[in-house]
């Protein structure tokens, strides 16, 4: 069977390309428009976009992958220059010492025949040693060219794999290689960008490295996703593997470190829970401004189930000393008593972009969210009377005394009474008042418009003493007998 990429014949029944390691299925994914199609295919008969160029050589082909692994590819470039330069070094020697033994056989020759006679023992252990010596550089070359990662016979077959090449991974190369065999394969057409992997060591026999990376398009417009992926390593080739795409509605995402504020060597990273092999990662939504939503989102992923666990901490966005935005926050959105979600609200301690505030500080913050709600039901003019006692009950008792107090006056725009509760009114230039059926007096200020309370409860009787100077007299119906000035609001108890 023929690979429909590089034309290679590979065995029957092969599910990958022995060559090029492409899937040796009869369809492909356009990566125009996503349509699985015929693998020869030049021209996508679903959406008319150009999918392959049989003009074009493979060097031109692994040219156009991701910048990410540019990188990659020229470490492996200059590794092979290397390794030639060895090989060259070592055939160097050789001919060196072929050069010198040769010079040493033409000297023992030039000697004269009878001393060759006489001195046949010596000469034959000089010979001895000197093959022996050559033997020796030989082999040590040869020894010094393994070391280098084998002979130039090796270097060719390299050269002839269509595929990314197997080095010591560094701290960056799982990413690099994510984004070399997603381009490769064609899979990197939806937009998104790579932005997270990791490499899982295998145990060199039945279980393979692996590389778990991450790629996501932000798109609040429409909607942004995340797509988890899987490669293994086939011998000198990486195999992809999607396992999970996750769609966000209207939800812009990053995952970078910087925003985070966490550990490159933290986020992400490979973990087990409960024996169970996870990848570890995050992402946030851009910081808005002071005073609105922030979230942040951590995940942990089971490779082998392909199950997604997520925990959302979302708090109020605010600012350090230093200007940079943080999210205050003080539990998860969603949570629940499994390990998976238990590990995530461990790793949210290292998210430095989150601040969780002490006991003492949600303490101070329940006071004074009780007391700000407080002050805002207080302000409602259903509260008017409730207002009133709270604020002026303690000088009422002093006015019984005979002490001249003056009584805090709260205002509202709206009244503070209904009509139908009216039992007496009367009026003056400025004000008029109202007395309840429950005993309330409650004043309207004509130059303001604004109501307010001057008795709560416990009133019989108003009327003015002295409408001109807006002074107003209140008995109650325990006996007391009490004058308010309408203008100051103070009030004294009258004999």
């Amino acid at each position: 069977m023929r690979c429909a990429k590089c034309g290679n014949e590979a065995p029957e029944g092969s599910a990958f390309c022995n060559r090029c390691g492409a899937p040796m299925s009869s369809n492909m994914q356009c990566p125009m428009c996503g349509k699985m199609i015929p693998a020869n295919s030049v021209f996508c008969p679903k959406c008319g976009k150009m999918v392959r160029n049989d003009m074009e050589e493979e060097t031109v082909e692994q040219a156009d992958t991701a910048a990410a692994g540019q990188t990659y590819y020229e470490q492996q470039r200059q590794q092979q220059a290397e390794q030639q330069r060895r090989e060259q070094e070592r055939l160097r020697r050789q001919q060196a010492a072929r050069q010198q033994t040769n010079a040493w056989e033409k000297e023992e020759d030039d000697e004269d025949d009878d001393d060759d006679e006489e001195q046949g023992g010596s000469n034959f252990n000089r010979n001895l040693l000197i093959g022996l010596a050559a033997v020796a550089v030989i082999i040590g070359g040869l020894m010094l060219l393994r070391g280098c990662g084998g002979s130039s016979d090796n270097h060719n077959e390299e050269e002839k794999t269509d595929s990314t090449l197997v080095t010591e991974v560094t701290s960056q190369d799982p990413l690099a290689i994510l984004s070399a065999e997603l381009n490769r394969n064609n899979l990197m057409g939806d937009g998104a960008s790579a932005s997270a992997a990791v490499m899982v060591k295998g145990d060199g026999n039945e279980v393979p490295d692996r590389i778990w990376g991450v790629t996501y398009l932000s798109n609040a417009a429409e909607r942004s996703f995340f797509k988890i992926y899987q490669l293994t390593r086939m011998g000198s080739i990486w195999n992809p593997e999607m396992l999970q795409v996750k769609y966000l509605e209207g939800r812009p995402i990053t995952m970078d470190n910087s925003k985070l504020m966490a550990d490159i060597q933290q986020v992400p990273r490979a973990v087990k829970i409960d024996g169970k092999e996870y990848l570890y990662f995050a992402y946030m939504e851009p910081l808005g401004g002071e005073g609105a939503q922030g979230r942040v989102t951590l995940n942990v992923f089971d490779v082998k189930a392909k199950k997604l666990t997520a925990v959302d901490y979302i708090g109020t966005i605010k600012s350090r000393s230093d200007g940079r935005q943080y999210i205050h926050c003080t539990k998860p959105l969603t949570s629940s008593n499994s390990n998976e979600s238990r590990f995530l609200e461990q790793e949210a301690k290292n998210i430095k972009v989150l601040y969780f505030p002490t006991e003492e500080e949600l303490k101070a913050e329940k006071e004074a969210q009780e007391k700000e709600e407080m002050e805002r039901k207080m302000a409602s003019p259903d509260s008017a009377d409730a207002r009133w006692k709270q604020e002026n009950q303690e000088k009422v008792e002093q006015a019984k005394s005979g002490e001249e107090v003056t009584m805090k006056k709260s205002t509202y725009d709206k009244p503070i009474f209904r009509k139908e509760d009216i039992s007496n009114q009367i009026h003056s230039e400025g004000y008029s008042v109202f007395l309840t059926k429950n005993g309330s007096v409650y004043g309207f200020d004509k130059n303001t418009r604004k109501y307010f309370t001057i008795y709560s409860k416990g009133a019989s009787e108003i009327g003015f003493h002295d409408s001109k100077n807006h002074l107003l007299g209140i008995k109650t119906s325990n006996g007391g007998h009490y004058q308010y000035n309408l203008s100051t609001g103070s009030l004294k108890s009258i004999k």
